[in-house]
């Protein structure tokens, strides 16, 4: 990911501990959903009977899976801030 913009906690802003509180929930609910999104079945089998469309689909779960990845480094990368 590029450049992330880092929140700069001051006085008159969100605390320190609400923004913890709540990109540690967020990221806590984004890992178990990482988790859960492992579970769900992926096969040729359930695509095979439209041309195309398995590797369309590899495709578009290989962005889908690029885009929580980002959301992920992007979470990382201001919860580091954060704690530091």
């Amino acid at each position: 990911m590029d450049n992330i913009t880092l929140p700069t906690i001051h006085s008159n802003g969100t605390s320190r501990k609400s923004l913890q509180e709540d990109y540690d929930a967020a990221a806590t609910t984004l890992e178990d959903f990482i988790d859960r999104w492992g579970y769900v079945e992926f096969n040729a089998r359930d695509y095979y009977v439209v041309e195309g469309a398995w590797s369309k689909a590899l495709e578009e779960r290989e962005t889908m899976n690029r885009k929580i990845r980002d959301i992920r480094v992007y979470l990382q990368t201001i919860r580091e801030h954060l704690h530091s």
